[in-house]
């Protein structure tokens, strides 16, 4: 998989050396408060493990990037995309950022720059995310490069004990 570039930052594969960003994405309650709850470090290691083979069209598992600064070369979080069972042109798309990185618009870039590089190199018709009621931030990212909203799903995830809706983003080619 190619480096993937933005005016800012630039996101490659996940590697083996990532594990710490990987474990402090998924244990920051910042991070994950609506996303998920915390998980047991042998649960976020099986995370990480499935997203470490090779990548490419027709992968089952998610396409995992690191998305660095350009400038200081530090990592900030994780991008990816995996294909739909149902629909082999569709995918999903995911990100997690860490949490000093948060209202800066890198989520957008970095979004914004996978999807283009994924419209230009592989089949997809439409992209698809899926945010948990709440996450403002997340649902302004989507809209930012031109997802839009189109299901709200009831009471379809628990977070912490607490039912959410999940709400359905998608961006057709």
């Amino acid at each position: 998989m190619p480096i993937i570039e933005s005016s800012n930052l630039f996101m490659r594969s996940i590697n083996e050396g990532d594990w710490p960003l990987f474990e402090r994405l998924h244990e920051d309650e910042e991070v994950i408060r609506y996303a998920f709850d915390k998980p047991s470090t042998e649960q976020i290691r099986s995370r990480f493990e499935s997203r470490l083979p090779k990548w490419e069209w027709g992968s089952t598992h998610w396409l995992c990037l690191v998305i660095i600064h350009r400038d200081t070369k530090q990592p900030m979080g994780v991008m990816g995309l995996c294909r739909s069972e149902e629909q082999q042109e569709y995918v999903e798309v995911g990100y997690l950022l860490l949490p000093e990185y948060h209202g800066k618009g890198f989520g957008t870039e970095s979004l914004l720059a996978l999807v283009e590089y994924a419209k230009a190199n592989f089949p997809i018709e439409k992209f698809n995310a899926i945010v948990t009621d709440g996450n403002i931030a997340s649902c302004k990212v989507l809209e930012k490069v031109g997802f839009v909203l189109c299901e709200r799903e009831p009471n379809a995830y628990q977070i912490g004990g607490v039912d959410y809706d999940d709400l359905i983003y998608s961006f057709e080619v």
